[in-house]
């Protein structure tokens, strides 16, 4: 028998020598030629598990090493990501195929490339012009390769910086990229310039700007303009200090004695016509109470985006008695979530005009909560009417239910979301305790209740469905009564907010609120209630409020932006389908599943009934022949019935099915 390593060795000779045309017998030939008789019979074995027609090379992998080692040789090669999966399509099962996949991933970033590969990157960069390079060094993935594009980049900045280039050219190179080690290379340069200038860096950044119109009037100015502005109008208020936030900067006062607050609440167009082109306002700024004064926030005119990557920590190890969504950054830097566990969150009501970023805070939402937690932990139901916002979902094993795309499916969703309340108040009886909390304390590890967050997009028109608007309305507000304790979290969305159509009773009945900008004060005070038309005086773009029953404040929401970055989307997203699920769920076994009828997925349910699988003899005989050749229930199920973990309670009753249909086979 050949050692491991001799076998690895020559095993990776073979495969180059099939990947460069030779056939079978032309590799044997060399053997026979080459090698030690000895060998031959081992080297043999190894040649026949290549399968070669017409130059395209089909390998039978004996196990993920050998798998392993052959990705690597191609990549080694030159060969593309598309090219080399398309190599394996055909020679890999399943599970084969998915390890290839993160196989290809991680041998691209980490591999060490070869002298001749560095020489030959560096000799492709060397003569790029600075914006060309930051383009191309964004685009390579492996780490090595990057780090040559680091120097070349460094190398460029330091000869502007001996050149005497100014900051605006080095911030121009910062707001061009997204890679993160170049803007701290950008950030290092500005402050080196400002210091052999002997200026503090934030003035040196303002002058490169431009013009002193387009300078940002600092905090400090800024609020003693205010003070100064109030003064004229007789409103006596003197500055306490100020915070910068991503999104806008807050200005704090103390107003004089005998000065009502409604004074400067109701002062906002007079800072528009006073201050407007001081202090880059076009709309009313918020105004709200803080304790000891009132804070005017002020817009920024170099607002920053909140990347959801830069907020996101996924490597922590997770708290199933605390499940949380993502929330935003406050004005004072720091990020907050919202934990959907606390008793003052429980159910959300949120809305807000278009570009709002509504949906942004949604995904967000649904992203972390299905990559954060596997689906014993969470699970999750979506109601989409607008058909694009939560279809990038539709593939995640936390669906209880195919995303739903109408009024019939949504109504069908919340009936479904009902059985299920009703099923974990049924076992709460049964086993002694209240609330969700205290079961999974009761029986965590060996047993979990997992939470479903429920996100419905566009509940307006759900509400205003003649044929549905009565069913959907009558279950929302059982959810909203009793869900929360049963570990099931509603949250409702609109671009739409009516008083009419989202009556009182619905509205009272959540104990969160997150308002994004409002076209009218009247649509900020249908979602915080209370008659507050501080959404009114919202930025857009993520900027929101919000609200619980002990304290409301202002964040800038995360951007996840999967339509710039749709790799770390997908990435993300295929990370929460294929996480590794070490809890046991507890599941009801006494409700109706979910009718796919009328959003085109596959049929859950038969008149209301659950599906009996019955194989017919085609299938039967499918499933011996697949089984008798190797293949797992997994792939047979897959490549039969097209089913896969991913279908959620469809693919358990079809594996139900096939396992006993085998069972009874073998015991014949």
């Amino acid at each position: 028998m050949l050692p491991e390593h001799k076998q690895k060795s020559i095993y990776e000779a073979i495969v180059y020598a099939s990947n460069q045309g030779l056939s079978k017998n032309e590799i044997l030939e060399v053997v026979d030629l080459s090698l030690p008789k000895v060998l031959h019979d081992d080297v043999t074995k190894m040649v026949h598990n290549l399968d070669v027609s017409n130059n395209h090379t089909l390998l039978k992998f004996n196990d993920l090493q050998q798998l392993f080692c052959y990705i690597f040789n191609l990549v080694n090669q030159g060969d593309s990501d598309e090219d080399i999966l398309n190599k394996l399509s055909n020679s890999c099962n399943l599970e084969q195929f998915e390890f290839a996949k993160f196989a290809l991933r991680y041998i691209t970033i980490n591999r060490i490339p070869s002298v001749w590969e560095l020489d030959n990157v560096y000799n492709e960069l060397i003569n790029l012009d600075i914006s060309e390079l930051v383009k191309r060094c964004e685009a390579i993935k492996n780490l090595q390769n990057k780090q040559v594009a680091y120097r070349i980049i460094l190398q460029h900045f330091y000869n502007a910086f001996c050149d005497g280039e100014p900051i605006k050219w080095f911030t121009d190179i910062a707001r061009s990229t997204q890679d993160e080690t170049i803007i701290k290379y950008c950030d290092r340069v500005a402050v080196m310039i400002s210091k052999a200038q002997g200026c503090e860096p934030s003035k040196v950044l303002a002058e490169s700007e431009g013009s002193i119109e387009d300078v940002q009037v600092s905090t400090t100015e800024s609020g003693k303009l205010i003070v100064d502005t109030l003064a004229e109008f007789k409103i006596a208020a003197e500055y306490i200090d100020a915070e910068c936030g991503p999104t806008f900067n807050r200005i704090k006062i103390k107003l004089g004695k005998g000065v009502s607050f409604k004074k400067i609440q109701d002062f906002g167009n007079d800072f528009v016509q006073q201050l407007g082109l001081e202090l880059n306002m076009d709309t009313s700024p918020m105004v709200s109470v803080i304790p000891g004064g009132a804070a005017i926030d002020v817009p920024r005119r170099d607002r920053e985006i909140v990347y959801f990557k830069n907020y996101v920590d996924f490597s922590e190890p997770i708290d199933i008695h605390n499940i949380v969504i993502p929330g935003g950054v406050g004005v004072d830097g720091q990020y907050v979530d919202i934990p959907l566990s606390d008793e003052n969150v429980t159910h959300i009501l949120g809305g807000g005009r278009t570009r709002g970023g509504k949906s942004q805070f949604e995904k967000a939402a649904i992203l972390y909560l299905a990559r954060r937690y596997p689906a014993s932990v969470v699970q999750l139901a979506l109601s989409d009417v607008k058909r694009v916002t939560f279809s990038k979902f539709s593939k995640l094993p936390h669906l209880i239910a195919p995303v739903a795309k109408d009024a019939a499916s949504s109504a069908e969703l919340f009936s479904l979301l009902v059985q299920h309340m009703e099923a974990r108040y049924r076992e709460f009886e049964k086993v002694g305790c209240e609330t969700i909390a205290e079961f999974n304390r009761k029986h965590y590890p060996e047993l979990i209740m997992p939470r479903i967050a429920s996100f419905t997009d566009e509940c307006f028109d759900l509400l205003t469905d003649k044929d549905y608007c009565d069913s959907i309305e009558l279950d929302m507000m059982k959810l909203l009564a009793k869900a929360g304790g049963a570990g099931i979290d509603i949250m409702l969305y609109t671009q739409r907010p009516d008083k009419n159509v989202i009556n009182p009773l619905i509205r009272s009945n959540f104990p969160a609120k997150t308002a994004f900008a409002t076209t009218r004060p009247e649509d900020s005070c249908i979602i915080l209630g209370d008659d507050n038309t501080l959404a009114a005086n919202l930025l857009g773009y993520g900027d929101f409020l919000y609200k619980t029953s002990t304290k409301l404040v202002r964040l800038q929401a995360l951007y996840v932006g999967d339509a710039e970055e749709p790799k770390y989307f997908e990435q993300l997203l295929e990370e929460a389908i294929n996480q590794e699920d070490n809890y046991t769920a507890w599941e009801p076994n006494d409700i109706k599943e979910f009718s796919c009828s009328g959003i085109g997925g596959k049929a859950f349910l038969n008149n209301g009934f659950d599906i009996e699988v019955n194989l017919d003899e085609q299938s039967k005989n499918s499933i011996l022949n697949l089984h008798a050749k190797g293949y797992a229930i997994n792939e047979i199920i897959k490549l039969i019935f097209n089913l896969t973990r991913q279908d959620g309670k469809d693919y358990k009753k079809y594996r139900s099915a096939v396992e006993n249909f085998l069972d009874n086979e073998g015991n014949k």
